[in-house]
């Protein structure tokens, strides 16, 4: 299972594991406009950028997308009152996608379709957008069966 790896025209896809992570975080609707509008005010809300990772969490049938930033040391006593919640471990199908923002993001959705084609996904946890950095973003999709993809 961890030894899968495609190549794909959007970007590699592999299988990976993730723990459960406490995170700190704000629910929008499952809207673009309203998400786009709403991360600005999520991300400036943090003392710094510095050493935070920041996922999009979508939640489909609930409607809901879940700004979501992993909760550092400095997080402690949650001074901004955000919401606190777990980013679900366990294993994704992951699709990395390299190249300029904002063009990078046109390839999100794709990125997602393209996931879902392959996956047996498992529909109790949410996927998932995580921004590496400028530029690289990882859309993972969690699945269900580690056969899947052998």
């Amino acid at each position: 299972m961890s030894n899968y790896s495609v190549n794909h025209s959007l970007g590699r896809i592999d299988v990976i594991e993730l723990d459960d992570t406490p995170a700190l975080s704000r629910d929008v609707g499952l809207n673009i406009s309203a998400i786009q509008a709403a991360w600005p005010g999520f991300e400036n809300s943090f003392d710094s950028l510095q050493g935070r990772k920041m996922m999009g969490l979508f939640y489909g049938e609930h409607g809901v997308y879940r700004l979501s930033s992993v909760r550092l040391d400095r997080d402690f006593d949650n001074p901004l009152g955000l919401d606190e919640t777990v980013i679900p471990g366990g294993s994704y199908l992951r699709l990395r996608l390299r190249g300029s923002a904002p063009s990078i993001y046109d390839d999100i959705a794709p990125a997602f379709d393209v996931l879902f084609d392959r996956a047996d996904h498992d529909p109790k946890r949410p996927h998932i957008e995580y921004y590496r950095r400028e530029g690289e973003v990882d859309c993972l999709v969690p699945i269900s069966r580690t056969s899947q993809s052998e």
